[in-house]
């Protein structure tokens, strides 16, 4: 059976109303080993399962470059989503999250590198990670910086990954296509503002429905 697909917010893209996060492909020490073959046959089942929408992020170690190794061949098959404000070389001796930079040479930095990291000519989404204060998006220019980018056909949409204390004032500024916001049925803090956000049509990206659980024993 297909798996339903539904409008993305303001965007003009149709994807399906599961995705995949590609958090766990960072590997070891902060995620679980995986080889790179292995990898591979994983990102072609969630396409051959009827997927279309991949969301990943500079902060993920390798998982831009396996998603461009093993579905770059099939890029015109799904939704893109990545990140920006990450650092393009994360402190080896410093545990994340790491200090962020929204300034214009850095935001354009991340998109260049995932650019070629994800051997593709554009990225669908891109959104501002770890949920920076509305001033400082403002002192750093960094939605001008990627409506720029919009402009120069490297990026179609821009997103938040957003939570509270400042996912109000993201809402507020009203220039996001799609959030990124934490749900589930035992992290519930953002539900008003999820209905708010989707009020002002914009698409809403749920992360951590299943609420961080995971099988238990018996």
């Amino acid at each position: 059976m297909a798996i339903e697909t539904r409008a993305l917010g303001r965007t003009n893209a149709n994807v399906t109303i599961l995705g995949y996060g590609a958090m766990e492909l960072r590997g070891q020490p902060r995620g679980p080993h995986i080889e790179h073959d292995a990898a591979g046959r994983l990102l072609n089942a969630v396409l051959d399962g009827g997927i279309t929408l991949i969301d990943t992020s500079p902060d993920y170690g390798r998982s831009e470059e396996l998603i461009g190794r093993y579905l770059g061949h099939r890029r015109e098959e799904f939704f893109l989503a990545s990140k920006c404000g990450c650092p393009t070389e994360p402190p080896a001796d410093t545990p994340p999250p790491y200090p962020h930079d929204y300034s214009p040479a850095n935001v354009r930095a991340n998109v260049e590198q995932s650019l070629r990291r994800l051997d593709t000519d554009r990225l669908d989404l891109v959104q501002v990670h770890m949920s920076p204060a509305r001033a400082r998006l403002e002192q750093d220019h960094t939605v001008e910086t990627l409506q720029d980018l919009q402009q120069e056909g490297k990026i179609r949409y821009i997103g938040m990954s957003g939570i509270l204390p400042n996912l109000p004032d993201h809402i507020a500024m009203d220039v996001f296509d799609a959030f990124q916001i934490p749900y589930s049925a035992v992290q519930r803090d953002h539900e008003d503002l999820i209905t708010e956000a989707a009020a002002k049509g914009t698409g809403t990206l749920i992360r951590g429905g299943a609420g961080g659980g995971a099988p238990g024993g018996v």
